[in-house]
């Protein structure tokens, strides 16, 4: 009996739900038949497989008008929107470029899913927006091209390549060509067969096995600007790289910090970023830091703006206004994000959520997915001091570099 009022609960939420992302996608199909005057900022969506919540979100807080564009939009982007194409801006675009033509446009963005970036440089380019950039947008999403051009820059970087000879014997880490995130991504040994792993899809890197950090920041005209510092801590799991924790705001040596920026920013400039989020890992190869991954557009959203004192959408949408707007920072604060990868560790962080709820910044106590694999959960702390912080969750075997 409970089991079925506890479905029937859920069907009426559901319902709810439904009926208003109904309500608000009629309201503003209305709105946009319109033609509404504008100006707008333009913000392109995956729907379901990736909102832009955040970069609507920052454009109306800023003052701005908001024209969505996404085949399946979600109810809390419509939320921060004055408008809708539903059209899907990876299929579509051509018939987005007519549609646009009938409206006024400040800008276009996107939040952090990079396969959108080719549109957005070419809707920018159409309309004489400012650009995110053909090139970075190929860059984002083949990383194979990536490696390439930092070859060509001179970018110091692991070796890499197709052919799986050419690390035989060798450890090394089978990445896909276009991919987001961890997946897909294998860390193999000397011992392991690399001519079983190798594809059209994927290619090989060497291994590098120092201290990983992930700088977010954003580009304007070419010159970045870095926002946190971020410490990253991964474990293997079922053969794959998992994440066991994030450092916000660590102190990190002056000179471990200065091989680390040089890095990030000479990767930006081989990845031909010029405007937009950004955030570039970084693994220390010895006292050099070499990049292995980035992307042009936001990470870690909300842990960014919370860690920062900055909001980072706000900074993102930003770049791409001609005339700049300004708005208010406060103080940054250290910040952990932790993955429970066992029922120990699980233990030990919800104790802590328990004892220490006003240190709970988020979390997720519940098993999921994350990259592929099961975790048992999430959490996220915060407290007035990395020191603090370090001493919180020193049972959990958070660590500053």
């Amino acid at each position: 009996m409970a089991i079925s009022k506890l479905k029937m609960t859920l069907g009426r939420k559901a319902m709810k739900v439904g009926l208003l992302r109904t309500m608000l996608e009629w309201r503003l199909s209305r709105r946009t038949a319109r033609k509404p005057a504008g100006p707008f900022v333009v913000v392109l969506s995956m729907g379901r497989n990736g909102h832009s919540y955040s970069a609507a979100r920052a454009a109306k807080s800023l003052g701005l008008k908001v024209l969505l564009i996404t085949d399946v939009p979600q109810t809390h982007e419509m939320l921060y929107s004055d408008a809708l194409i539903a059209l899907d801006p990876l299929t579509d675009l051509e018939a987005i470029l007519k549609s646009l033509a009938d409206f006024r446009l400040i800008a276009v963005c996107v939040s952090i899913k990079h396969l959108l970036l080719p549109a957005q440089a070419r809707i920018a380019e159409a309309f004489d927006l400012i650009s995110v950039g053909t090139d970075t947008g190929v860059l984002n999403n083949n990383k194979l091209a990536w490696r390439d051009a930092l070859a060509e820059a001179g970018v110091a970087q692991p070796a890499y390549g197709r052919d799986p000879k050419l690390f035989e014997h060798k450890p090394c880490i089978r990445k896909p060509i276009s991919g987001t995130g961890s997946a897909g991504v294998i860390q193999l040994g000397p011992e392991d067969d690399k001519v079983r792993h190798a594809g059209p899809d994927s290619f090989f890197e060497a291994a590098v096995a120092g201290d990983q950090y992930d700088y977010e920041g954003v580009v304007e005209d070419g010159k970045p600007r870095i926002l946190v510092r971020v410490f990253e801590r991964y474990i293997l799991q079922n053969g794959t790289f998992a994440a066991h924790f994030f450092l916000f705001n660590p102190v990190i040596d002056p000179d471990r910090d200065s091989s680390l920026t040089e890095c990030a920013v000479k990767t930006l400039a081989a990845s031909r970023v010029v405007n937009g989020a950004f955030h570039v890992e970084m693994r220390m190869d010895g006292k050099q830091a070499v990049p292995i991954d980035f992307a042009n557009r936001m990470g870690y959203e909300r842990f960014v703006s919370f860690a920062s004192g900055e909001d980072f959408a706000k900074a993102h949408v930003n770049c791409f206004l001609p005339e700049k707007i300004d708005y208010s920072i406060s103080t940054p604060k250290p910040l952990v994000q932790y993955f429970c990868w066992t029922r120990e560790s699980f233990d030990v962080a919800e104790r802590i959520r328990q004892t220490h709820p006003s240190r709970v910044f988020d979390s997720y106590m519940k098993p999921h997915k994350f990259a592929g694999e099961p975790c048992e959960g999430m959490i996220v702390l915060t407290h007035d001091s990395m020191d603090e912080l370090l001493a919180l969750t020193k049972d959990l075997g958070v660590f500053a570099p």
